[in-house]
């Protein structure tokens, strides 16, 4: 299956991720083994040495990211997403920190002025891009000059045993647990499907390359079964 042919329309990816809201944190620590928790912790890490004071979190979900951000760096964060049923259990989280804010919106179109945060995050979400190049345009349209934007994504690892280990993982026993517990068979087949023909490592850097971000770097996690992406507005 090419990329081209996995459907990411705005409509079903938000569907799909409405239906599966109740069951995602517990699935997402699950089906990770606890390794996302570990991910989200060193971006938050490498982002908090800048001291920003605003951040955008594109493809929030249920806004861990935005949450951990927040409470490291006291700055104020936006997340926002597509499917109001994630963002509803991102409000409940948040209900009592007023610099933190969630919005319904797409990636392709942010609806912010131009130059208004100083960093963007998005983990484990834009593979679920619909249109990778516009969203990539739009996140460099809303940083600041020198803004930065981090990127977690999970990655086919490259070495055996590792990457044929991972991948009978993810095609096989991530969709049986998926479908088990949260009984929606599609979301958890379409997950490693994303991961597999998503622009993985250089390739992706050559994406935020032609979306015009300079300073790129990818450094992997966890033998490669997830990256860390970083990239600059010039």
């Amino acid at each position: 299956m090419t990329a081209r042919s996995l459907d990411k329309s705005t409509a079903r990816i938000a569907g799909m991720f409405n239906d599966i809201a109740p069951h995602y944190d517990f699935l997402n620590h699950f089906l990770s083994f606890g390794f996302d928790h570990l991910w989200r912790r060193r971006l938050v890490r490498r982002i908090a040495k800048q001291n920003p004071r605003h951040i955008l979190d594109v493809a929030t979900g249920t806004g861990d990211l935005a949450l951990l951000l927040h409470r490291k760096t006291k700055a104020a964060v936006t997340g926002i997403d597509i499917a109001g049923d994630m963002l509803a259990i991102a409000k409940k989280k948040a209900r009592k920190l007023e610099k933190l804010r969630f919005i319904q919106a797409q990636a392709e179109a942010l609806p912010f002025p131009d130059g208004s945060f100083d960093v963007a995050t998005v983990s484990f979400g834009v593979r679920n891009f619909e249109h990778l190049q516009q969203a990539l345009a739009e996140l460099q349209r809303v940083l600041k000059p020198g803004g930065t934007l981090a990127v977690l994504e999970l990655t086919t690892p490259m070495h055996f045993p590792l990457k044929q280990c991972y991948r009978f993982y993810s095609f096989r026993l991530i969709p049986f647990f998926g479908r088990l517990i949260s009984a929606h068979r599609a979301a958890y087949r379409y997950l490693p499907q994303s991961i597999n023909t998503f622009p993985q490592r250089e390739a992706f850097l050559s994406e935020l390359a032609h979306a015009g971000f300079t300073t790129l770097t990818c450094r992997p996690f966890t033998g490669g079964v997830c990256c860390f992406y970083t990239a600059n507005k010039k």
